[in-house]
């Protein structure tokens, strides 16, 4: 949420800027928003685990095409440390007889999830919102710097459409040295801390990029070890690096 999804947050951040105001929709919400405004703030929380006090700004709810239906969107500090970013998110929620029927969260906790978050902004944050009718569902997404880091590891330069031109010259890139792994126990499973969301970074040693921020006492499988004390950690396959300070073992 630092230097790889900064691009895409800052775009969508842009277009939540007018929200950081008090939303004009939210003094006296009448029954049904009030309703799906809790039911989405559950949402966020259930999936960060949050105990006590979320660090919330810029939610508003608005009444979808489809009856029945509202979008709640907003942002949330997961960790609610002042440098922390607030992560965007949209939670689509159906009502049947003044109760909560269905609520589907999208919120940006990844490269591939703020894609979608955004995409979910441009469609539902704003009054008679839904789902584009008259043509294809699917949309270009904004491009995902994410793609761009493994492709600068393998020593590939990124592609980019650049404007009619003369051919320009290579680009050589130097992929940097992998870090040198001690033998560590495949598969071990470990959980983390259950105080805070943790950061997963693109290498060890504390100056890698956040590449993906997991919830509380989430349990992941330990890849591989670096000196120090960082454990190369993931699910089916690797996410990334994080310390074992961070780690309930």
């Amino acid at each position: 949420m630092r230097e790889l999804i900064a691009p895409l947050l800052a775009v969508i951040a842009t277009g939540l800027a007018a929200c950081d105001d008090p939303p004009k929709n939210q003094p006296g919400l009448d029954p049904a928003l009030a309703i799906a405004r809790q039911a989405a703030e559950a949402q966020v929380r259930a999936r960060l685990r949050m105990v006590g006090e979320m660090q919330m700004r810029a939610v508003q709810t608005w009444r979808q095409q489809v009856p029945n239906t509202v979008a709640v969107c907003g942002q949330v500090n997961p960790t609610g440390e002042a440098n922390d970013p607030f992560i965007p998110w949209v939670v689509t929620v159906s009502l049947k007889e003044g109760r909560t029927e269905r609520a589907d969260l999208v919120i940006g906790m990844s490269n591939a999830e703020a894609g979608r978050v955004f995409v979910e902004m441009l469609d539902r944050c704003f009054e008679g919102g839904g789902p584009p009718t008259g043509r294809p569902q699917a949309r270009a997404l904004p491009p995902l710097p994410l793609d761009v880091a493994p492709a600068l590891q393998r020593g590939t330069p990124p592609t980019a459409a650049t404007a009619p031109g003369p051919p320009a010259l290579p680009t050589v890139v130097v992929p940097a040295p992998a870090p040198s792994l001690p033998a560590a126990a495949p598969g071990r499973m470990v959980t983390t801390t259950a105080a805070h969301p943790v950061n997963i970074r693109s290498q060890p040693g504390g100056g890698g990029a956040v590449v993906q921020i997991v919830p509380r006492a989430s349990n992941l499988r330990v890849f591989g070890e670096a000196p120090g004390g960082w454990l190369q950690v993931g699910e089916d396959q690797p996410f990334g690096w994080v310390h074992g300070s961070m780690l309930d073992r």
